[in-house]
């Protein structure tokens, strides 16, 4: 069984409320399922980037919180 999902509302811009709801109505979603689908993708991607820049400075001798975001230093 899944988490229940965290609800948060947002205000758009004109501009981007007609590109949400031109990419739901391609996508078959409203734009509430989209908005999260979209957020979703945009924050995991932007973590998983981050994740691996902190790899890279680790690599190269500097420390940071890489340890803490994947559960402990040395790793």
């Amino acid at each position: 069984m899944s988490e229940p999902l965290k609800s948060i509302h947002v205000r758009l811009s004109p501009e981007a409320h007609k590109v949400l709801s031109a990419i739901g109505e391609i996508e078959d979603k409203d734009n509430a399922e989209m908005a999260r689908l979209l957020l979703e993708e945009v924050l995991l991607g932007r973590v998983h980037t981050l994740m691996l820049a902190a790899r890279r400075y680790r690599g190269l001798g500097f420390s940071g919180i890489l340890g803490d975001l994947e559960g402990g230093k040395g790793k």
